[in-house]
């Protein structure tokens, strides 16, 4: 699962680099029939997410790894826990070109690039695009990536390989001095519509720990299961974030 790192992506890029990272741990119930989601007889299922953010001149990396366990066990499949992670490398064309490509709502250009696998199936995900970050009144941060996305899949021995496309928005503000935040992302493909979002309270006042609730929401528009042609799963999760 994908997740937000709100104080950081609303940062300058600097003339250092910029490193953060956080541990999460949400709980919810996952009774829908998303077998990359939801859990047999509609049980709860634990993620422990690490996540961590560098930024530079040159770009930034963001990477994260969910580890799930399920109280009883996923959806169409013996094991109680997953694994899954994402690695996103983006490079500045302006730092690239050595050209300023920033205006007044555009900060910067990347060429932007994901790899993305999991256990449970044999599953691998290469992207390539274009990324920008912009300046959108109300938002601490705005981002918009739009890449070319190869699948390797493979079920029960079945090869479920595709090509498609993906728009990814990620987006986080805060309400003034009241400690809440709200971030989050939308990943739209060729098959599936999916999307994170997180309200938060700082504790501390300080960004260290956060507590609140996270809504999951994922819809496949086009099936590789032809039993259930449009999986679907909706769950809202208790979380708390430990960042540093």
């Amino acid at each position: 699962m994908k997740k937000i790192l709100s104080t950081v992506l609303a940062a300058n890029i600097s003339l250092f680099a910029f490193s953060t990272s956080n541990i999460s741990v949400l709980n919810g119930e996952f009774d829908g029939d998303s077998a990359i989601y939801d859990t047999n007889d509609g049980g709860k299922k634990t993620t422990i997410t690490f996540e961590h953010l560098t930024k530079d001149t040159w770009g930034d990396i963001f990477f994260f790894v969910d580890y799930t366990v399920a109280d009883d066990t996923k959806l169409y499949s013996s094991d109680k826990t997953g694994l899954y992670g994402e690695f996103m490398p983006r490079f500045s064309l302006s730092n690239l070109t050595n050209t300023k490509l920033s205006n007044s709502v555009v900060k910067d250009v990347f060429i932007a690039t994901q790899l993305n696998a999991g256990s449970g199936s044999d599953f691998r995900a290469e992207l390539v695009g274009l990324g920008t970050d912009l300046n959108v009144p109300g938002f601490d941060f705005f981002q918009m990536n739009a890449y070319y996305k190869h699948v390797d899949l493979t079920i029960s021995s079945v090869d479920y390989s595709r090509d498609t496309y993906q728009i990814s928005p990620v987006y986080g503000t805060h309400f003034g001095s009241s400690g809440i935040s709200f971030q989050g992302w939308m990943d739209l493909s060729g098959y599936s519509y999916s999307t994170q979002n997180q309200l938060l309270y700082d504790v501390m006042g300080n960004g260290k720990i956060k507590v609140g609730i996270e809504h999951l929401y994922y819809y496949e528009t086009k099936s590789d299961n032809g039993t259930n042609n449009h999986p679907e799963t909706s769950s809202v999760q208790l979380m708390a974030k430990f960042s540093w």
